[in-house]
């Protein structure tokens, strides 16, 4: 809310209604929402090696880790998703950060050295999201009998 010329329209976006609303598809679906704290810096934090940037302006679009070593380049939204969803995963003891002993198809999918963005080795790869049925905007209806 600091920057003026986006604080009228950043405060009209009704972030309450937001946060309502996913909180209660989120427990629909038999989830858990958790939050991030307001200052974690996920915009700012290279998601493939960890190192944080000590600003980065809004104009700045796509992330570039300053940490000579890495080089690290993607998209700033795509760089500060990675990080929330490595600290949710930590947040709830998911976290797949396990050293990758070795790669049983070399040469496969697989063969590359995959980050996540807590900094240690993925051990499997992600899973695919599944697709939206038709009249749901982004939800899916409640699955019955799954245990």
């Amino acid at each position: 809310m600091a920057n003026r010329s986006l604080a009228a329209a950043i405060g009209d976006q009704g972030w309450a209604e937001m946060a309502r609303q996913l909180g209660y598809k989120t427990a629909r679906h038999g989830g858990q929402c958790i939050v991030a704290d307001r200052w974690f810096a996920s915009s700012k934090t290279c998601s493939a090696c960890g190192a944080v940037r000590p600003k980065l302006t809004l104009a700045e679009r796509t992330y570039r880790c300053d940490n000579h070593a890495c080089g690290h380049v993607a998209d700033r939204d795509v760089n500060a998703a990675a990080n929330l969803a490595a600290w949710g995963e930590h947040t709830l003891g998911l976290c797949p950060c396990v050293t990758q002993a070795g790669d049983r198809h070399p040469g496969g999918p697989s063969a590359g050295s995959t980050r996540h963005a807590c900094g240690g080795w993925v051990s499997a790869a992600a899973v695919p999201a599944a697709s939206v049925p038709p009249g749901e905007a982004g939800t899916s209806r409640p699955r019955l009998g799954v245990a």
